[in-house]
């Protein structure tokens, strides 16, 4: 199962925000929102946003991660999260340094911001929830 902890998350030039690793979500059909505690400024003019963190390494009940398959990055612009990109795991065990680029399908030439948040998926297809 995916681990509790933390995603560290670097937005460009921003400081280091932690992202943690929760239970594991349930289907349904609620719209999922990437919370507020991550976020990033783009535009028409500059859609990307470059995201780093560290994959979690420990489970749930504080074992050693063994089954880690990939994390996803998600962006919101307000009406739920939406896939930016899969990242398949550096190895099973976790622990490996994630950079990537996303890009923003922003329409408005203004600056607004994007909430990114991540998430772990373990062999299973069980995935963590985000950071409340």
């Amino acid at each position: 199962m995916p681990s509790r902890s933390a995603l560290i998350l670097l937005l460009g030039s921003a400081n280091a925000l932690l992202v943690g690793c929760a239970s594991v979500i349930e289907s349904g059909t609620a719209t999922l929102h990437c919370p507020d505690s991550v976020q990033a400024k783009v535009s028409a003019a500059q859609p990307t946003a470059h995201v780093s963190y560290t994959e979690p390494s420990l489970t749930v009940d504080g074992s050693s991660l063994t089954g880690l398959a990939k994390t996803s990055i998600y962006y919101d612009l307000g009406d739920g999260r939406t896939l930016a990109k899969e990242v398949p795991a550096t190895r099973s065990s976790g622990a490996g340094e994630i950079s990537e680029t996303i890009t923003v399908p922003v329409k408005s030439k203004d600056t607004q911001s994007v909430n990114i948040c991540v998430t772990a998926t373990d062999r299973n297809g069980n995935e963590s929830t985000m950071t409340p």
